[in-house]
C-alpha cells in the first residue's frame, strides 16, 4: 500500500515538472507578463472581477439605476449603500447616492448578478493600494461617471 501511494505522488510531480518544462522551452508562447513596464498594453481576462462601478446609459448619460436596494441586500458584507429620495413629480422611488466602500468588498459579484436592471458592473481595475482607508469608499453615482472618494459616507 505505501507503494502505491509513493508512486502516484512521484507520478504527479512528474506530470507537473513536465508542464513546466513544457513551457520552458516553447519560445513561441510568452506567458510572463512584464509588469509593470507593460501597464499600457496589459490585457485582463474577461472573467477578471474588479471594483464595482455603476453603469451608464451612453445616450442619455443617466444611471439605470432604481435605487431599488437588491445589491445592497445580496452583499455579504454590507460594501454598497444605496440612498434613494422620492422624486415628487412620479411619486417613485430615485437615487440621490450610491456609495461603495471597497474596504469591505470581497469581489463576489453577488451585486452584480442580483442587479435587475443592469445597473453594476464589475471593472477591471487591479491596482488598489492606497495610504488612507478612507478613500476606499468611493461614491459612484457622480455626474462625469468617475467615482470619487466619499469619506463623509464612511462609518
Amino acid at each position: 500500500m505505501p507503494f502505491f501511494f509513493f508512486s502516484t505522488a512521484v507520478g504527479g510531480l512528474l506530470k507537473g515538472m513536465g508542464i513546466t518544462f513544457g513551457h520552458f522551452v516553447r519560445f513561441d508562447e510568452v506567458i510572463t507578463q512584464q509588469y509593470p513596464e507593460n501597464r499600457a498594453t496589459l490585457k485582463m481576462a474577461p472573467r477578471f472581477r474588479g471594483k464595482v462601478h455603476l453603469v451608464r446609459n451612453p445616450e442619455s448619460g443617466a444611471y439605470p439605476c432604481t435605487a431599488c436596494g437588491l445589491c445592497m441586500k445580496a452583499c455579504p458584507n454590507n460594501s454598497l449603500t444605496v440612498k434613494r429620495e422620492k422624486d415628487p413629480e412620479t411619486n417613485k422611488f430615485r437615487l440621490s447616492g450610491y456609495y461603495y466602500h471597497f474596504e469591505r468588498c470581497t469581489l463576489c459579484g453577488l451585486c452584480v448578478d442580483t442587479c435587475k436592471f443592469s445597473a453594476l458592473a464589475m471593472g477591471n481595475e487591479f491596482e488598489n493600494a492606497v495610504l488612507d482607508r478612507r478613500t476606499l469608499t468611493l461614491r459612484l453615482d457622480t455626474p462625469d461617471g468617475v467615482p470619487q472618494p466619499a469619506p463623509e459616507a464612511a462609518p
